[in-house]
């Protein structure tokens, strides 16, 4: 199957399978709430988070129970009001003098990095090519 067609079918299944949970995948305490892991981040995250999404095919699905046990710590998963995931809501870094924005932890960034929006990030600035942050979505407004 091409490349292109395997994360709107991951996101699908995954949208199907989660429906029950992704209102509060962090906020349960049974620890049976099904959680999405990323591979190289440290969070487990809902499956409606937008960087889950744009992980694609990456991501693992796990018991919230086994996230924690693995020392995950919660993604703040961005929420619209109306409980959908809203894109240009997660964190990036950026730094003065620097033309891209980057994901936590990235090598290119430096001790001035500051978190701000992706949608306040991508404003004049690309995605860097070493952390591959996520790509701004246009929102219709």
């Amino acid at each position: 199957m091409a490349r292109h067609r395997v994360a709107p079918l991951l996101a699908a299944a995954l949208a199907v399978v989660m429906a029950p949970v992704a209102a509060g995948a962090q906020g349960t305490s049974s620890g049976t709430a099904m959680v999405a892991d990323i591979p190289q981040d440290k969070l487990y995250h809902r499956p409606a988070c937008p960087l889950v999404r744009a992980a694609g095919s990456k991501v693992k699905l796990m018991r919230q129970a086994e996230a924690v046990r693995r020392g995950m710590k919660p993604h703040e998963c961005p929420v619209l009001a109306d409980g959908s995931a809203d894109p240009n809501a997660v964190p990036v870094y950026v730094q003065d003098g620097d033309s891209r924005y980057h994901k936590e932890g990235c090598e290119k960034l430096g001790e001035d990095a500051k978190e701000v929006t992706l949608d306040e990030g991508a404003k004049g600035r690309w995605p860097c090519t070493v952390c591959r942050p996520p790509i701004r979505k246009p929102t219709g407004k």
